[in-house]
């Protein structure tokens, strides 16, 4: 009788596994001989899952963005205001942080590769788009306006700033103080 593999599933398991060395120890760490000692399989297999490094960083680089998205959609999805739906965005807790730590590698790679970079455009404009709509909902601003998505980019900026600056701080994640940039933040900011 034939094993059955759930490939998604694999293909996931790796993508796991190689983000936990691109957080920890940089994109240039990464290997594919690497992801297949830590995941107990010989490189055939992990390259029945990746065609190629490439493949391999992109797919980790999603891993780490849809998990951030589904958060946050989550929290809309719960209908929570404003503040914690960007809340559920800061690295708060180590698999947050190290997904940060992540994007952070993925947006350095970005630079210099025109097809990374769209994604991360769109992946971007994205998020502008559902800060835009819990502005309307929230903050009652109008749908659509120069202002909402210039509040909408501004909001996404302070997220990405606290973001950064809490995934390079030394030993533990401090959550208090992100969130207490966050409610700041949002305590000064315009409510037209």
């Amino acid at each position: 009788m034939p094993i059955v593999v759930d490939h998604a599933a694999a293909r996931q398991r790796i993508a796991d596994l190689a983000a936990g060395i691109v957080a920890t120890e940089g994109v240039g760490a990464l290997t594919m001989r690497r992801v297949a000692e830590a995941s107990g399989a010989s490189r055939s297999i992990v390259s029945t899952y990746f065609t190629g490094m490439h493949d391999l960083l992109l797919a980790t680089f999603e891993s780490a963005a849809d998990r951030q998205a589904a958060r946050f959609e989550a929290a809309v999805g719960r209908s929570a205001r404003l503040e914690e739906c960007l809340e559920t965005l800061l690295p708060l807790d180590a698999g947050r942080l190290r997904d940060w730590r992540v994007i952070i590698a993925y947006l350095g790679m970005s630079v210099a590769d025109p097809e990374l970079a769209a994604i991360e455009r769109r992946r971007i404009d994205g998020a502008r788009r559902r800060v835009d709509a819990l502005l309307v909902r929230d903050r009652g601003l109008p749908r659509g306006t120069a202002e909402t998505r210039r509040d909408a980019r501004t909001l996404v900026a302070l997220v990405l700033g606290i973001a950064v600056d809490v995934a390079f701080e030394p030993g533990s994640v401090p959550t208090p103080m992100a969130r207490r940039r966050l409610k700041d933040a949002l305590r000064s900011f315009p409510a037209r």
